[in-house]
């Protein structure tokens, strides 16, 4: 099956699968983030080059993050309804950049979630 994929999006599946095998739920959560970042970049890059076709895909991607990102949330956490929020935000700045895209918010969008990556991995190492 990954030979009839794209070398990225086979690199990419592969990856997922060999973390999501061996990862708690705190390394599914920053795999999550990770690459919500990542495909932040790849709209930013596409919408540089004026590509439709990738920035559409990076959109997909930063969405599905988000959206995996929310249904994992645990409901009767203290920071449910913050997280809630922030998710449900991001999301609807992204949606807000199917028309136009909003690169600032998107390079702010970024280094949130790179900063709460990096308290997460703190935190984990604490």
């Amino acid at each position: 099956m990954l030979a009839r994929k794209q070398p990225a999006d086979a690199y990419r599946e592969a990856n997922f699968d060999a973390r999501l095998m061996g990862g708690t739920r705190d390394d599914l959560v920053i795999f999550c983030i990770e690459d919500l970042i990542a495909n932040l970049g790849a709209l930013e890059f596409a919408e540089a080059r004026s590509d439709r076709s990738s920035r559409s895909k990076a959109l997909t991607r930063c969405v599905t993050a988000l959206t995996a990102l929310e249904l994992g949330i645990d409901r009767e956490a203290e920071l449910a309804t913050s997280l809630l929020q922030f998710y449900g935000a991001a999301k609807a700045s992204l949606l807000d950049s199917v028309r136009e895209t909003d690169l600032a918010g998107i390079a702010t969008l970024k280094q949130d979630f790179r900063d709460i990556a990096m308290a997460m991995k703190a935190a984990r190492s604490a």
